[in-house]
């Protein structure tokens, strides 16, 4: 097995360079490149939540379900490729959230793709793509869905996708934003403003199909919303490592 390393440093800026780990409400990071297990056959078995949290490292133990690994890609097949956190009682919870991801679809024209989702209480949720031009995002505490934020991708591009949700009085308005540009946005209703957001797995809908086709070669999670500067300087710290123009 191969591990590649990981070098952390907690302070936001260190020697005048912007670092996402010292920013407040860092939960999970998956980072480009590093904390990976890395097999003989050229697969991931697991990648640590750089982090640190306990219980939110991503294993895949069945190697016909590892994703493949290379240079720095991570590729999920669409068939049954998926990574879930290590500690299912773990699980992430969260109201605000702001989830910001290195990705590339393989082929639009394959609708229900989901880009991560959560099964805590059997009350599975999840975000994912519906068609070529719209994210369907599906929270824990509800059932309705904000499907109407529209998003026309191109087959084969990394791109940065971030995902900002803010629950308010009975609905959660989920804003989405392609390399740091606003796109749109759009509320889904909710039965409760408490843990809206439920997290244990990336490329897969809870094993029932609907899995991810292309790359997540990142993939960070804050238990808030990110604004400002502090949105800004994470988005372009991410698509620097991933070299996203």
């Amino acid at each position: 097995m191969l591990g590649i390393g990981n070098d952390l440093v907690h302070s936001s800026f260190v020697g005048g360079e912007f670092t996402i780990d010292g920013l407040a409400g860092l939960v999970a990071w998956y980072k480009f490149d590093t904390g990976q297990t890395i097999t003989e056959s050229n697969t991931v078995s697991a990648w640590d939540n750089a982090e640190g949290t306990a219980g939110l490292d991503l294993v895949q133990p069945t190697s016909a379900k590892q994703p493949a690994y290379s240079s720095g890609k991570v590729t999920f097949d669409e068939t049954d490729d998926f990574m879930r956190t290590d500690t299912i009682a773990n699980t992430l919870l969260t109201d605000n959230f702001t989830i910001l991801a290195a990705i590339k679809t393989h082929d639009t024209s394959v609708n229900n793709q989901t880009l991560w989702s959560g099964s805590l209480d059997g009350n599975g949720k999840n975000f994912f793509r519906y068609d070529q031009t719209t994210w369907n995002f599906r929270p824990r505490a509800g059932s309705g869905s904000a499907n109407s934020i529209n998003h026309t991708l191109t087959n084969n591009e990394l791109f940065l996708l971030t995902i900002i949700g803010t629950p308010d009085s009975g609905t959660i308005n989920i804003a989405i934003r392609d390399n740091g540009s606003a796109i749109g946005n759009a509320n889904c209703p909710v039965a409760t403003n408490s843990n809206v957001f439920n997290f244990d797995r990336i490329g897969d809908h809870n094993e029932t199909g609907q899995l991810w086709d292309g790359e997540i070669n990142e993939f960070v999670v804050f238990n808030q919303t990110l604004t400002g500067a502090d949105l800004t300087n994470a988005e372009a710290d991410i698509m620097d490592r991933n070299n996203i123009s």
